[in-house]
């Protein structure tokens, strides 16, 4: 391994470390659903033992609603050390690694190895990825870890080789994991169509995804008697969420001003509480917008990349950022970031990266200093606001 990438690996990993220490010290980490469900897959059954936070009860029964497979990645762990006997968070931690080795190599494949130091730390470091390491003892934080590994695979398979059926394995398991992923299978089929043995690899994708399609409808139906039933109705959300859900249901265009303001428009805001409000209480749990929060992703503007991937790639993002804008929660609660934005963000760093490779001195050192900021910005928010 070079000496760039060793310092990458490095600096990261100190820094998503130290800042999740707390967590992984602590004694009352608290449940992860994944660590249940992967209980109840050793078990034979797919059904956990108790009510936890955002099960879903039906039949009498109590489910865990989300995609399956990071709950296989933990079935080995929890086959040795019990539900309750290791970190989920030091396991974030060792998939981080392996995240950071995949975009390092997506990186060579841009010819952007040069910043690679520079991306790595916007991606990880200034972006909703930091906090999600942080918080992966929780069931939907965990998900954001590992979908964006599969994504990363995916994208890296895209730009080497180009295998149909591990393109297809890679973004099927990232839908099995986080089901917006689905649509970066647009630009996975854009990226092969000009290959050699187009229509072998275009069928070999269609065939890998599609089972990891079908192994979702099968698990639907063997819990809930029908395919498109996720198990999202039987939850209990509370406060503003189940307010929401009561007026307008889960998709409502009444829901896209708020989405779309604090997508793109919501600057960092700190809540004040206490005698007088004079104590600094919490970031606004909403989050901050992409725009201020990572303002690098601008870079991806000026991506220099053949016009047919370019355009799959932004009609992908497109297609995430119009279903998050009519969904009914933004992510809350989440500090300094819109972690949904990770279900579109492993394209979009391909984007800056292409950007910031074909950058002029002068604006290569603009979109360095929207790093620095954005990565501080989340440092003092991850270290000295959250607890």
């Amino acid at each position: 391994m070079s000496k760039t990438k060793t310092v990458v690996l490095l600096v990261i990993l100190f820094a998503i470390f130290t800042a999740s220490a707390w967590k992984i010290m602590s004694k009352d980490e608290m449940p992860n659903l994944y660590t249940h469900q992967a209980y109840a897959f050793l078990q034979g059954r797919l059904n956990i033992d108790e009510r936890l936070y955002d099960t879903a009860l039906f039949d009498g029964k109590f489910y865990v609603p989300f995609p399956p497979f990071p709950a296989l990645i933990l079935v080995p762990f929890v086959a040795a050390f019990g539900v309750y006997g290791f970190k989920v968070t030091l396991i974030a931690i060792g998939l981080s690694l392996l995240n950071v080795l995949v975009l390092l190599r997506v990186l060579d494949k841009l010819g952007a190895s040069a910043h690679a130091l520079w991306i790595c730390a916007a991606f990880f470091l200034g972006t909703a990825y930091w906090s999600m390491v942080r918080g992966s003892a929780g069931v939907w934080f965990f998900a954001h870890v590992v979908a964006v590994g599969c994504m990363l695979l995916a994208i890296n398979e895209a730009l080497g080789r180009g295998r149909g059926w591990l393109m297809g394995l890679c973004v099927g398991l990232a839908f099995l994991t986080r089901q917006l992923s689905i649509f970066h299978a647009l630009f996975l089929a854009a990226a092969l169509w000009p290959r050699p043995k187009r229509m072998f690899n275009l069928a070999s994708f269609a065939v890998a995804l599609g089972l990891c399609l079908g192994v979702y409808l099968l698990f639907n139906y063997q819990r809930f008697g029908n395919m498109l039933d996720t198990g999202y109705s039987y939850l209990t959300p509370y406060g503003i969420l189940k307010q929401r859900l009561d007026r307008f249901g889960l998709f409502n265009a009444a829901y896209v001003p708020f989405n779309f303001v604090y997508m793109f428009l919501q600057g960092f805001h700190i809540e004040y509480g206490g005698t007088g409000r004079m104590f600094v209480s919490y970031p606004d749990p909403f989050g901050t917008s992409i725009t201020f929060a990572s303002p690098f992703i601008f870079a991806a503007l000026w991506a220099n990349w053949d016009k047919w991937r370019k355009a799959a790639a932004w009609a992908s993002i497109g297609l995430i950022l119009i279903y998050l804008l009519f969904y009914y929660n933004n992510g809350s609660a989440q500090w300094n970031a819109q972690r949904f934005a990770l279900d579109f963000l492993p394209l979009l760093i391909v984007l800056v990266a292409r950007g910031m490779a074909h950058a002029d001195e002068r604006l290569l050192k603009f979109w360095k200093g929207t790093i620095v900021y954005a990565v501080a910005l989340n440092a003092v928010t991850l270290f000295f606001l959250v607890p």
